[in-house]
């Protein structure tokens, strides 16, 4: 009697480690006193090819996306992508990763769309102040204009909009409002849903418009105005050189530290439109340079 009840248990503890070993093809496996256990070393390599797959196929991954996908914790992912930035294999932004293009850190667009929306809808609001009937606007490819063209639509402003953005273009063409839309084409850049290139620049050259918005990655008072794409970078530079009243609309974050392409100073703004105070330092030299700096609500 006492053989067989051994022999049952071992069938027991034989079949548990089976589904166990079984489960391990996804993050979790739950023991017989209810604890889950993360299934860690045996599966790292697996995820991580898993991940790797995913954002070659995108360009780009989200925490919350990729632990639904494996079925494990977002601290379990968020551990993986540690790892495997370490290993030069992605890089690690605020909830994902993405892959480096060549020439090209910036971020895809759908990673950028997910930054302060919030934040981005105030500045746009903001910005939408200074938008009249009729007006001539131009708007770049970033998202923060992509939130004005959205806030233009939703108050049936009835304006010509210049843009190179296919999003913004998207967007205008889904839209009943009254909007005399220029698209100005190129090259198109999947990462950014933009077109830029010379003939993209060439193109702007045609128009003069009342007002320009534009968003870049970095600013700072010593290098002014950079991007992380000499295209993108050159679009912008022309967009401002091409209007009459110039609007640089960025939050908080850009205005630490600086991307690689220099592509314009500050002192082609007349008004700066962002979400937190500026430094004694910033009012001061925006202050000697006439320079206006409106800030969003909160």
């Amino acid at each position: 009697m006492w053989i067989s009840l051994a022999v049952w248990f071992l069938r027991i503890d034989d079949f548990e480690y089976a589904v166990y070993n079984l489960l391990q093809k996804f993050c979790y496996y739950e023991n017989n006193h209810g604890v889950v256990l993360e299934a860690k070393e045996m599966l790292k390599v697996e995820r991580q090819n898993i991940i790797e797959q995913e954002i070659k196929k995108q360009g780009f991954v989200m925490v919350p996306g990729l632990s639904k996908l494996l079925n494990c914790s977002e601290e379990t992912i968020r551990r993986d992508l540690r790892e495997m930035e370490a290993n030069g294999r992605l890089l690690r932004t605020h909830g994902g990763a993405y892959l480096i293009e060549q020439y090209d850190k910036g971020y895809p667009i759908e990673l950028r769309q997910s930054y302060y929306p919030h934040v981005k809808e105030r500045l746009a609001d903001q910005a939408l102040s200074y938008i009249k009937e009729n007006d001539v606007v131009m708007l770049d490819s970033s998202t923060t204009c992509l939130a004005i063209a959205t806030a233009i639509l939703a108050h049936g402003l009835k304006i010509t909009l210049i843009t190179n953005s296919l999003a913004i273009s998207n967007l205008c063409n889904e839209s009943d409002a009254p909007i005399n839309l220029i698209g100005i084409g190129g090259t198109f850049r999947k990462r950014t849903s933009s077109f830029a290139d010379p003939n993209t620049v060439e193109a702007i050259k045609r128009y003069y418009a009342d007002k320009a918005f534009v968003s870049c990655p970095k600013v700072s008072i010593e290098q002014g105005l950079s991007d992380n794409h000499i295209s993108e970078a050159t679009v912008r530079k022309q967009m401002i050189k091409n209007s009459q009243m110039r609007f640089l609309v960025v939050d908080h974050t850009k205005f630490e530290g600086n991307a690689n392409i220099l592509f314009d100073g500050l002192e082609d703004i007349n008004v700066i439109i962002t979400d937190q105070k500026l430094s004694s330092e910033w009012e001061m030299y925006t202050m000697n340079r006439k320079i206006e700096i409106r800030y969003s609500s909160q």
